[in-house]
């Protein structure tokens, strides 16, 4: 399965991977290509631009293993390089941290950016596990399969209308649920992003209950998870979810 999430080996950036605020490491770099960044920078600060950023992509500079990109992110324009992808001009990403370099140097455009953040972890937008990735014109999007129409409950399990009618009796409680796996998003922020449907109902809508667990399971497979019930998750840039099982486990 495709992994959307981009991950850039740069040396000094684990520097930063054992913190889980990220920091923003900041090197004067006169000769210095993403191949070989300094190693030897000191923390100086926390990241002035916050823990999640939505950015969209201005301009495309591809590299031989890099691609740079300069983003907007409101109203401030900059430029950040990561592990090379396919990336195009209007998409918009999300990413965490960043270490920002002044003065760095791309050898093989011939250029010294002022400022740039080099970034370990991005994801198209179009592939968060929130956003509507079946938009067209994105071929990052979610695995789906047809709405199940036979699924026959499991024993001992909570039927999904119950768990969403009574959700704030099951908040931060293990649960047990059944159903049809309808989509997936496979590698997402180190995750499995599962929705399966039982064919109930909850005021007039079919129930459809999102999973997160490190199982790897296939599209259209009848399974039965448990895992831990969450209420109004904030993953960041707009992306709650009003219900939720986490680390789900296949019993």
């Amino acid at each position: 399965m495709k992994n959307y999430i981009y991950t850039l080996s740069f040396a000094t950036w684990a520097l930063i991977a054992c913190d889980s605020k990220p920091k923003v490491i900041v090197a004067d770099t006169k000769t210095e290509s993403p191949a070989t960044p300094s190693s030897s920078v000191p923390v100086t600060a926390k990241n002035p631009m916050g823990d999640m950023h939505q950015v969209q992509v201005t301009e495309v500079l591809q590299a031989e293993r890099y691609t740079y990109l300069k983003v907007k992110e409101n109203a401030e324009t900059f430029w950040i390089a990561t592990a090379k992808l396919e990336a195009k001009v209007g998409e918009q990403y999300f990413y965490k941290g960043g270490l920002l370099k002044t003065n760095f140097e791309s050898v093989e455009h011939k250029r010294v950016f002022d400022k740039i953040y080099l970034v370990s972890e991005i994801i198209n937008a179009a592939a968060h596990p929130g956003s509507i990735a079946e938009m067209p014109g994105h071929n990052h999007g979610p695995e789906t399969a047809p709405t199940p129409k036979d699924f026959k409950p499991v024993a001992g399990t909570l039927a999904l209308k119950d768990l969403f009618g009574k959700s704030k009796k099951y908040q931060g409680k293990t649960v047990f649920v059944a159903g049809t796996c309808v989509k997936a998003n496979y590698g997402i922020m180190n995750k499995n992003w599962y929705h399966i449907q039982d064919g109930t109902k909850f005021n007039g809508k079919l129930c459809d209950l999102t999973i997160t667990s490190n199982e790897n399971i296939p599209l259209g497979a009848q399974v039965a998870f448990e895992g831990k019930l969450v209420l109004n998750k904030d993953f960041g840039a707009g992306y709650v979810y009003e219900i939720l099982v986490e680390d789900g486990r296949l019993k």
